[in-house]
């Protein structure tokens, strides 16, 4: 009988070079070309590449992959309209199960489940739900823990979605119960008119630096996080925000996740997170849901 094999040996012989290579041997017109554009080439596939086709020029096509992805087709637009729906399917259900003593796991579970009944079962990411604390630093959280929440929490519901590869989502924050802290509406309010300046500012023209200066001109200070990055299949460029992408353009047919996050110690943190189009007129966004 064979030896037994386990998943680390499984990992290991999936990614050994000569399975890659003949897997790369099987693409049509492969072993016959003589230029090939790479997008994100790893040392690997640059040793590999030279043994399949040889000679062959390897260019690197990312300038053009990237000039491609910017703006987005009418086709792309629909996929990303498909991906908000489900992104807010999956946050009327956690929203719905949140409550005193459920955790950020089980809320974890009811998102998976969400988008799994909905023909999507790859969530682009674990990090849609944590709790934020009112007393001392808040930070901003991925990982989900296991620590029930209390009564009050403030908790950040961020849930995204993938159609089709496109990727969309949306982020709202809600209360755990009915005794929300003291200060938690003027917290909202403050997480409002940060989100609002920055989608204002998503215009056609205008610069990731308009961006910047929206926030800082609606009283906030440096939220630690993005204020928005390009958004098609996953996360793409540009980065504006963590003192980055200030002379990023945005231009018309792209799309944007755009996000607002605010803290007060004492009381918790607030995000607000929206998938936006920018259209000649101005932005439009595709994930709609009410606020705190």
């Amino acid at each position: 009988m064979p030896p037994e094999i386990g998943r680390d040996d499984l990992y290991r012989m999936s990614w050994n070079p000569a399975n890659l290579a003949a897997d790369l041997a099987k693409t049509p017109g492969v072993r016959e070309a003589r230029r090939v554009g790479t997008d994100g080439l790893t040392p690997m596939f640059a040793g590999l590449i030279p043994q399949l086709v040889t000679p062959a020029e390897l260019v690197d096509a990312a300038p053009v992959m990237a000039s491609a992805r910017r703006t987005k087709t009418a086709e792309e637009i629909i996929c990303l309209d498909v991906a908000s729906a489900i992104a807010e399917a999956a946050l009327t259900a956690m929203d719905d199960a949140l409550a005193p003593g459920i955790t950020e796991r089980e809320l974890l579970g009811i998102y998976d489940e969400r988008i799994a009944s909905l023909g999507t079962p790859m969530p682009p990411s674990e990090s849609v739900c944590f709790a934020t604390p009112s007393r001392g630093p808040v930070r901003f959280r991925h990982l989900p823990s296991d620590r029930p929440i209390g009564d009050g929490e403030l908790v950040v519901l961020a849930p995204g979605a993938l159609y089709a590869g496109y990727e969309a989502g949306l982020a709202r924050t809600r209360v755990a119960g009915n005794a929300a802290p003291p200060g938690t509406v003027d917290l909202a309010s403050r997480c409002a008119r940060g989100m609002d300046a920055l989608i204002a500012a998503c215009r056609p023209g205008n610069t990731g630096a308009d961006l910047y200066r929206a926030w800082e001109n609606a009283g906030n200070p440096d939220l630690g996080i993005p204020l928005a990055h390009g958004l098609g299949l996953g996360a793409e460029p540009p980065l504006i925000g963590l003192g980055r992408g200030r002379d990023a353009t945005i231009d018309e047919g792209m799309v944007l996740s755009v996000q607002s996050w605010v803290v007060d110690e004492g009381v918790g943190g607030c995000l607000e997170r929206g998938t936006v189009r920018i259209e000649g007129s101005g932005p439009v966004v595709l994930t709609r849901y009410g606020r705190l």
